[in-house]
């Protein structure tokens, strides 16, 4: 029987193959979706790291040469992208294009070893097109793999040089003699882009098949799983890849995803209907290669997540829709909170504070046993509390006890209070006609993308312009990104000026229900206040009715009306306690989101802004180039490049293009992931906390590391969206229809995809430059469309 610890399945590769697939780790797919999820996706992190630059293999490459002195010089002209040179020695008829290699091959890997392929290998565009107008042969073979040009750019995942070498001739159904063909190394190189493409143009044209096996019965999706590469494993599902097909030991993608232990890759098999009780050649299943390779919590935690027991018999569902079991999720607090409050009115305060905790770790508790797994399994993240209407839900609640009591308890002692009373009646019906209308709004959904036609000449478009990464094609919806987008996995849709994900009204907040999100909290926090000073005015009334008979006085409150308050009616004196509480949080989610609006950003962006520029003042002291969004431009197109969605990120100011090997420094990123799960960091999250010490911090200009005081002004007036506060506070609050009347355009969010930009109209489904900052401004804003 195989012993699993000694089995590597790239032993089955020759050496030239192995080097490039270790060589090539699988990119970070999202890491802020990943700190949302907490320490229990750390591990994922380790199979998913950015491609990164290494220039000196490309210079022992070139050392490496030997041979007849013209081919040598011009092989290195070729790997350098020296086309001065190339042109110079083919034009003079030095090199024969028809014979541009060595007879005399120092070893067989540089055995006929053309332009060509070094070219493609080094990403060297304007050298791969001048080769081939001069009639170099695509499909010539080299070394002992008998791989061609295109062989050589997928294994390094080179889209633009596999692009141009199949629009000229070159044969994508060809394999290398250990009978990997272009899908099984764009697999290998684990560069999402490129296996994006070979999906769309080759295998959706059915020139290859996605379950094509190499010789040893191996499938893209089994290598894409045994690699941990789940942003592979993913697309390969969504083209159809069988679960089911077995290689020569009998190993299924899940096989091979256990023995790697990547938890994403697993819930996306499994949920798929990877059977995890097949047995391999040798008698093993799922869970006894876990036991074995000591990857048994990332299957049980998988199977979790897909609705299955550790032992992978489906979990009990009590709700047969996903929605009667959010409904219950979303009225469980307004029960806990009125029970609790009761408690608390009517007994001790220290029982009442054992009773609420144990019934809050119970109602959790049950939550999370008998309603959560009535969710619907769409997702490969984890059911969350937080990711749920239960938070929506304690805000409901909260609103429905303030009412009664205001309408039971208040209203009857201060009916003299009239004008009072009817701005409570109204904040309270705006309160909640609004808060419903957020729950089921759209933040600004763009629709994705499902005709391959429609796509394929979106990649084109991207390759064209040198931005066919994952920066500006989303990988989920299949469409171009627009700018200040970003995908929701809430919404399963990219969100148009996604600003952030609110748990308190269980939806994210984009375009379209911004405005109108502003000012529902802007109304609470005017409820809050208008039932404070109802509350005191009802204690006042309380005090002049009760001090007649006898004198009260409590212990921290003395004998105020708030004394007065506590004693007589103990339940309104908790509710604006209460409420008081909730007002701490508003007021500094009110403050962060007019700071933004003021300066013309999300809180997306700003978040993103912060983080980039630390990683790059990190970035100075380090020798590593991150490469996150798998690009792999050729230099030829980034030297015209114009790239507006490069100011947010941090590989705007250096980029390289080269991509090889080597990893990110994985331990600062999992001790972020650990400390986002305490207790304090989730309740600043919530609370807003963390995003006003970011404010603060980033307006006084100091240094999040060091203390030391720089400039105010560089995050700022470096924000590309930033075109003065009072024209940001216009594009904000103003519709784009110029012919509605003002009102209308103040009140009402927008209703389609378009809204103002530096006083111009612009549509934010296809938003991919901002307008210029020196753009004359538009008192009336006029009809153009950006």
């Amino acid at each position: 029987m195989t012993d699993l610890h000694s089995i590597d399945l790239a032993s089955s590769i020759p050496e030239e193959e192995v080097e490039v697939t270790k060589s090539q780790p699988q990119a970070h797919e999202g890491i802020e979706q990943l700190q949302s999820e907490g320490q229990d996706d750390a591990n994922s992190l380790s199979s998913l790291k950015p491609i990164i630059s290494e220039t000196p293999k490309q210079e022992e490459e070139i050392e490496s040469l030997k041979g007849d002195p013209v081919i040598r010089q011009y092989h290195v002209a070729c790997q350098t992208g020296d086309l001065t040179t190339v042109k110079q020695l083919i034009s003079s008829g030095v090199i024969d294009i028809k014979h541009d290699y060595d007879d005399v091959a120092v070893n067989d890997e540089n055995e006929r070893t053309t332009g060509l392929h070094w070219a493609s290998i080094n990403n060297r565009l304007s050298v791969v097109k001048y080769l081939i107008s001069q009639g170099a042969d695509v499909n010539a073979t080299t070394g002992n793999l008998n791989a061609t040009p295109l062989h050589w750019a997928a294994r390094y995942g080179y889209v633009y040089i596999v692009d141009y070498l199949l629009q000229h001739g070159a044969d994508p159904s060809l394999c290398d003699l250990q009978g990997f063909n272009l899908l099984h190394l764009a697999i290998n190189s684990s560069n999402i882009m490129l296996v994006v493409y070979v999906l769309f143009f080759i295998v959706s044209k059915n020139i290859l098949d996605v379950d094509c096996q190499d010789p040893h019965g191996r499938t893209p999706l089994l290598w894409a799983a045994y690699q941990g590469d789940s942003l592979s494993v993913a697309i390969l599902l969504k083209f159809g890849a069988s679960t089911k097909i077995t290689d020569e030991g009998g190993f299924t993608p899940l096989h091979w995803a256990t023995v790697k232990g990547q938890p994403h890759v697993l819930k996306y098999l499994i949920r798929d209907g990877a059977d995890f009780f097949k047995k391999t050649n040798d008698g093993k299943d799922c869970f006894t290669i876990a036991k074995e390779m000591n990857t048994e919590y990332s299957l049980r935690d998988s199977l979790r997540t897909c609705g299955f027991d550790i032992n992978g018999f489906p979990i009990k569902k009590y709700f047969k829709t996903s929605d009667h079991a959010k409904m219950v999720t979303f009225f469980a607090p307004l029960v806990l909170l009125s029970t609790i409050f009761l408690l608390w009115s009517h007994i001790h305060p220290l029982f009442a504070l054992i009773v609420s905790l144990l019934l809050g770790l119970v109602t959790i508790k049950a939550l999370k046993k008998f309603v959560l797994p009535s969710y619907d399994d769409d997702t490969i993240f984890h059911k969350s509390i937080l990711k749920s209407p239960f938070v929506s839900g304690i805000f409901f609640g909260s609103v429905v006890l303030l009412t009664v009591v205001w309408f039971f308890h208040i209203l009857p002692w201060t009916i003299e209070e009239g004008e009072s009373h009817v701005l409570m009646a109204i904040i309270l019906f705006a309160v909640f006609y609004i808060f419903s209308k957020l729950l089921i709004s759209d933040p600004g959904c763009i629709p994705p993308e499902t005709n391959h036609d429609n796509i394929r000449n979106i990649i084109k478009e991207l390759l064209d312009v040198g931005k066919f990464d994952s920066k500006n094609f989303c990988l989920e919806s299949w469409t171009r990104k627009p700018l200040r987008s970003k995908y929701s996995h809430l919404n399963n849709a990219l969100v148009a000026r996604f600003d952030h994900f609110c748990p308190w009204i269980y939806n994210d907040v984009g375009l379209k229900n911004h405005k109108n999100f502003i000012g529902f909290i802007l109304l609470v926090e005017a409820g809050i206040i208008t039932f404070a000073s109802l509350c005191f005015e009802y204690f006042d009334e309380l005090k002049d009715h009760f001090e007649v008979n006898e004198n009260t006085s409590c212990f921290l409150l003395g004998d105020n009306d708030l004394c007065y308050g506590f004693t007589y009616d103990r339940l309104t004196f908790l509710i604006l306690c209460w409420s008081l509480i909730q007002s701490i949080w508003l007021i500094i989610l009110i403050s962060i989101q007019v700071f933004q609006i003021l300066y013309g950003v999300t809180n997306s962006e700003f978040n993103k802004y912060v983080k980039d520029k630390k990683r790059r003042q990190d970035d100075l002291h380090s020798t590593i180039n991150h490469n996150e969004f798998f690009n792999t431009t050729p230099e030829d197109l980034l030297l015209n490049e114009d790239d507006d969605s490069d100011i947010f990120d941090n590989v705007s100011h250096d980029r390289d293009t080269s991509v090889s090997t080597t990893v990110p420094p994985q331990n600062e990123t999992q001790m972020n992931l650990q400390r986002s799960k305490t207790c304090f960091n989730v309740c600043c999250s919530v609370t807003g906390m963390d995003q006003l010490k970011t404010v603060i911090k980033e307006t006084l200009g100091i240094h999040s590391i060091s203390g030391s005081r720089i400039r105010p002004t560089n995050l700022l007036s470096s924000i590309p969206t930033n075109y003065g506060c009072k024209r940001n506070m216009l594009d904000f609050w103003l519709t784009s229809d110029v012919m509605a009347p003002l009102y209308h355009r103040l009140l009402f969010s927008p209703t389609s995809s378009k809204a103002l930009l530096n006083g111009i109209e612009v549509d934010y489904y296809k938003l991919y430059k901002f307008p210029k900052k020196d753009a004359p401004p538009f008192e009336v804003l006029g009809p153009d469309v950006v």
